[in-house]
């Protein structure tokens, strides 16, 4: 073997069975060799009765991170490494399975170095033996829960930092979040730096057979990329890597399947879905055959994952109509609101910026918040009171993020109509992050996308009790006031809900009556749909100044005077 690996410069492995036979070879390149699983393995609490020995062209015996998590994986009796140098072998070193306090084999001890002449190597074998005799638990007892994720992004271009922190590393930081969210265990973050993306491997397929190797370090069984990869990317590093691929598309439409709660919001995640995994067909590979495999594979859309084409543009087509008919239910709603005259109030920003807890805070309710992103999904109304008997409807949306797929905005798109129709928004931002100049610029530029930006706004500066005075963001608000806000203390709501007041379109009018007293009616009418400013009693009825809402004079008119 020391021959051998001398003349072509690469890693050599022999299986062995404890019989001495020679079960497997592989050969790989100067510094790897990919290990085949074992074949026949026997029960998953004992050792699989195989060892192997490889060569290191290097001259150094030493077993690497990578030898010692395959030994575990493959639960191999013994990792033999041999270093050679000028033909020769020059050291040996033997890994060794170990116990840790649950009786799984999960740990491993490490011998040598060794001669090619030292017997001792070959007592090793008793210990193999020794530990193997014994029954323990099963080494794939899973002790975390979710699944084992590395996160790998792509950086071109490292200018535009903040808090010492690129746009690349920003973004992968966010995908953390997602993928907490989601439920995955991170184990490691890969930012590879390159000009532009590689077609074919998206990071270059050097970087993706080292992701491979980091994988098999780590235990890792997913790997999330933080950007949109095409179906025969997606094929291509899986082939290499070994694990299972999704990209941050594919994440954030899972987060969605696992927050939508009512009709219209599966709907909405079910077509993103299948119009995101229709154009894949052709490329996906393990993907097609994981049916609720985990993260990237849940929600109503991956029953449909192994139809064809056919059925799923015709689950597309359904979908679609019955999306119109809860546009059109939504519209009918919205026509109604409008013959109220009641104000309409639609809170968005940055998802986690804190709308849903400032909901709470304005209108006491009981929405659901969470510090996750996407906490809540399905939007939410309540009314608020705004003082001297004037009220509005409160309107929660979805959270905005970095990178929106471009699917889930179109399927969403009559749920952020809400922002469009509404009289004024309120742009919730989160004043304790960094980042807050740039999550504002991503909400605004999917406000202008959606048409919903020429309208007032106020901007709410949320979680200002978290930012110290030379940390406060220095934003600018073009469309309005800006307010201090805090929503779980409540510091600075009573100046913005003045301000709200005086930035809502005035749908009043002020207007003189003569009352009889027979007609009393007209006062609690008055107490509903306005204020009443000033009244003087005189012999045969009541002289009153009011302003009422517009829509609600008419009934007043034979009672006007000058």
């Amino acid at each position: 073997m020391a021959e051998l690996t001398e003349k072509i410069n690469r890693e050599i492995a022999v299986y062995i069975d404890r019989k001495g036979n020679i079960t497997d070879i592989s050969i790989g390149n100067s510094s790897t060799v990919s290990l085949p699983f074992v074949e026949g393995r026997r029960n998953s609490s004992r050792l699989s009765g195989i060892r192997c020995v490889h060569t290191h062209p290097n001259g150094s015996g030493m077993v690497s991170v990578v030898d010692l998590s395959s030994m575990i994986n493959l639960r191999l009796d013994a990792m033999i490494a041999i270093g050679v140098r000028n033909a020769r072998v020059d050291e040996i070193y033997v890994a060794l399975p170990d116990k840790d306090d649950n009786g799984d084999f999960k740990k491993s001890r490490i011998f040598g170095p060794f001669t090619k002449e030292d017997d001792k190597i070959n007592q090793l074998m008793d210990y193999i033996f020794q530990i193997d005799r014994q029954k323990t638990v099963s080494l794939y007892r899973n002790e975390m829960k979710g699944e084992r994720a590395i996160l790998v992004g792509l950086e071109s271009s490292s200018n535009n930092k903040i808090d010492g922190m690129s746009y690349g590393e920003r973004s992968l930081a966010e995908l953390e979040e997602l993928a907490t969210t989601a439920g995955a265990v991170v184990l490691e973050k890969i930012l590879q730096v390159r000009p532009k993306k590689d077609a074919a491997f998206y990071i270059g397929k050097g970087k993706v057979e080292e992701v491979g190797l980091i994988c098999q370090a780590l235990h890792a069984n997913l790997l999330i990329f933080d950007d949109e990869l095409s179906g025969a990317q997606i094929s291509n590093i899986e082939s290499i890597a070994g694990v299972n691929v999704i990209d941050r598309t594919s994440l954030i439409l899972d987060i969605f399947a696992q927050r939508a709660r009512s009709k219209e919001g599966k709907f909405q995640v079910e077509l993103a879905q299948l119009k995101y995994r229709i154009s894949r067909l052709s490329g996906l590979g393990k993907q097609l055959s994981r049916l609720g495999g985990g993260i990237g594979t849940r929600g109503p859309g991956e029953k449909k994952l192994e139809t064809d084409r056919r059925h799923i543009r015709k689950r597309i087509k359904y979908l679609n109509s019955q999306l119109e008919q809860i546009k059109s239910r939504r519209n009918s709603l919205r026509d109604a609101r409008d013959g109220s005259d009641i104000p309409v109030i639609a809170l968005v920003g940055y998802t986690n910026a804190g709308k849903s807890t400032l909901m709470n805070k304005l209108c006491d309710a009981d929405v659901f918040a969470e510090n996750k992103l996407f906490a809540t999904l399905d939007p939410t109304s309540r009314k608020l009171s705004l003082g001297d008997g004037k009220y509005a409807l409160l309107i929660d949306t979805v959270g905005f993020i970095r990178k929106l797929p471009h699917d889930l905005v179109e399927a969403f798109k009559s749920t952020l109509e809400e922002a469009v129709y509404a009289d004024m928004l309120i742009h919730v931002v989160d004043a304790a992050s960094h980042e807050a100049e740039e999550q504002v610029e991503v909400v605004n530029n999917i406000l202008e996308a959606l048409g919903a930006q020429n309208k007032p706004i106020i901007m709410a500066f949320n979680k200002i009790d978290l930012v110290s005075d030379y940390l406060r963001p220095s934003i600018i608000n073009k469309n309005g006031k800006s307010f201090e806000i805090s929503a779980t203390n409540g510091h600075g709501i009573d100046e913005m809900v003045k301000g709200i007041l005086e930035v809502l379109p005035q749908n009043e009018t002020e207007v003189k009556l003569f009352v009889p007293y027979s007609e009393g009616w007209i006062i609690s009418y008055l107490h509903k749909n306005g204020k009443i400013l000033k009244q003087e009693h005189k012999a045969e009825g009541t002289v009153i100044v009011a302003k009422v809402r517009t829509s609600k004079v008419g009934a007043l008119k034979r009672y006007f005077i000058s």
